[in-house]
């Protein structure tokens, strides 16, 4: 066989590098949190914002007794100059993956408290996987129009499947 007999097929190279880009970009959000419903002090020193919203920050994740010495914080969506209430997501990029996993798992001790009752904390996702997790949805949404109960959303290695209470997993 030479050079010449192998044949490369043009539509496999793209999907091989959409691949890699998933995986890199997951590696590289898996160490974010995403907080919603968290409040805002308008600020007018951006510095100032950024040091409220760290200290915000660093008061919830010691409530979940998770330590960082490092984080940044970055306040996602545009200012609505309209709004009083702002209320923009904060993505939290922590220094491990280790360190958001711990964070995540303990997301259930934010409803004890009277600060932080309503935020929700999520873990940072790419597009595929936000695609991913809407296909489940829609799916749960119509296997319960037809009449099927007991039926709700499982991740399972990182995937989102639709599952039927008490089924065996796979």
């Amino acid at each position: 066989m030479t050079s010449r007999d192998v044949k490369i097929d043009p539509i496999k190279v793209p999907d091989v590098e959409c691949i890699i880009q998933e995986v890199s970009d997951r590696q590289r959000k898996k160490n974010n949190i995403i907080l919603y419903n968290v409040s805002e002090n308008v600020l007018n020193n951006r510095n100032d914002q950024v040091a409220a919203d760290m200290e915000l920050v660093g008061e919830l994740l010691q409530m979940l007794d998770v330590s960082v010495d490092n984080l940044r914080t970055i306040r996602l969506e545009k200012i609505d100059s309209s709004r009083t209430d702002m209320k923009r997501p904060i993505k939290v990029c922590l220094p491990d993956g280790d360190i958001a996993s711990k964070a995540f798992q303990r997301k259930q001790k934010l409803r004890t408290s009277d600060k932080f009752k309503n935020v929700f904390l999520v873990k940072d996702k790419t597009p595929m996987q936000l695609k991913s997790y809407r296909a489940a949805r829609q799916e749960l949404q119509t296997r319960k129009a037809a009449g099927e109960i007991d039926v709700y959303i499982k991740y399972i290695n990182d995937v989102p499947k639709v599952v039927k209470a008490g089924a065996p997993e796979n």
